[in-house]
């Protein structure tokens, strides 16, 4: 049987389908390669008026751009260099400075080999310095042992002495991880606690991903609206009740853990894992100040409500959302998801950013989403004002991963 701590690796594609920073304004290093033109998101426009308050906010943004100042909080890139060298190729076209890699790989190693992080981290650090964090994740290969609790705790305080920014929990927790008898690990087993409380004491936030959007619990057929997603990634339909639990059980599962450690940072990834229920994710975010949400593959979704719902919800919660797109880069990049067509372009990569700016920066209504894969539906844009684009892109991330960010820039000097 496959070593549990190896779904990591496989369950990354699955399981979500990653900058300069301090608390207050600080510079932001320099470019370590040459980048080309940043994307505008009104690169195909006319010039605009100086009076006119969209053309403002894309000016200004433009500019943040310019200056490499957006981080990604949510990325998954293989170390290798082509791979690297392509994520950041696209990270120079469209203006991100700071990348998190959330698939940093676990620190348990054979005696006298490096860890999966270690590597990660090297490799970035290597060719790109300044550009990379790397989130750490965990091994359940001894989750049968009576000590896997402290086992758990040793693996994240050995996370932090090499430097992991964060912690990543992929949604294998509740759906794909099960010990010894074959019975699901549960997303709030308290054999879990010490761990998660542990790395609030360590000061490294939780990037935690639990169930899947709601499509994926409904009948497997063409009649779901996310068919043309779930014929490519059968593996991602959880509707058979002999095998999976409820999705809104998952969510309460993960509510459980987010109250039971008020002194840990979770960022529930994903628009807080429901993106189809702005009002349960507000409801997440009023009672527990400790949650935050990123945004990453969930703009088609949450892009096709209401857009003045949308642009009220970002500034209510300006403090509590983070840019993150779950840009992948493999075999093959990943923009959001993907499925079995042609692989994306470097182009494509730079138009699926821009896209994300249209939907922030604009009013544009009723244009074409992103991840086409997710569904054949349209958006309309929020036009959000500058002070809460700035806390949205990086003010947010600066403030959660301050110290991490303020090494990798000193590394620089």
């Amino acid at each position: 049987m496959r070593p549990l701590f190896l779904l990591a690796s496989v369950l990354v594609y699955a399981a979500c389908a990653s900058a300069p920073a301090a608390p207050a304004p600080v510079s932001t290093p320099p470019a370590i390669t040459s980048a080309p033109p940043v994307a505008s998101a009104s690169a195909a426009a006319p010039s605009p008026t100086p009076t006119d308050p969209i053309a403002a906010v894309q000016a200004q943004a433009d500019a943040w751009r310019a200056a490499h100042k957006l981080i990604d909080l949510h990325t998954h890139i293989e170390p290798t260099p082509e791979h690297l060298g392509q994520a950041v190729r696209v990270f120079d076209a469209v203006g991100i400075g700071v990348a998190v890699n959330l698939s940093g790989g676990v620190v348990t190693h054979a005696t006298g080999q490096p860890s999966e992080f270690e590597l990660t981290k090297a490799a970035a650090d290597r060719q790109y310095p300044g550009r990379f964090l790397e989130y750490m994740n965990l091994d359940y290969t001894d989750w049968d042992k009576p000590d896997f609790a402290q086992r758990a705790v040793t693996q994240v305080e050995e996370g932090a002495r090499l430097g992991a920014a964060g912690f990543k929990e992929f949604k294998r927790l509740g759906l794909y991880l099960r010990d010894g008898k074959g019975r699901l690990i549960k997303v709030d087993d308290p054999k879990l606690d010490p761990m998660w409380h542990r790395l609030g004491e360590l000061g490294m936030p939780v990037s935690i991903h639990v169930a899947d959007p709601k499509a994926f619990w409904e009948p497997y057929d063409d009649h779901n609206e996310r068919w043309v997603e779930l014929k490519d990634h059968p593996r991602w339909w959880f509707g058979d009740p002999k095998k999976f639990p409820p999705r809104m059980d998952l969510l309460a599962a993960l509510e459980h853990v987010v109250s039971r450690h008020p002194e840990t940072t979770f960022v529930c990834v994903h628009m807080g894992n429901n993106a189809e229920d702005l009002d349960w994710v507000a409801a997440q975010l009023d009672k527990h100040p400790n949650m935050m949400v990123d945004i990453a593959a969930r703009v088609p979704e949450f892009g096709r409500h209401d857009p003045d719902k949308v642009h009220d919800f970002f500034v209510k919660y300006a403090d509590r959302i983070v840019f993150a797109t779950d840009f992948q880069v493999y075999d093959r990049m990943i923009l959001g998801s993907g499925g079995s067509g042609p692989p994306p372009t470097e182009q494509d990569a730079i138009d699926f950013f821009r896209k994300h700016w249209r939907f922030f920066e604009t009013a544009d209504r009723d244009f074409q989403h992103m991840t086409p894969i997710q569904g054949n539906w349209t958006i309309s844009a929020i036009h959000l004002p500058a002070d809460v684009l700035a806390k949205v892109y990086f003010g947010n991330a600066e403030r959660i991963l301050a110290s991490p960010l303020a090494k990798l820039r000193s590394a620089l000097h």
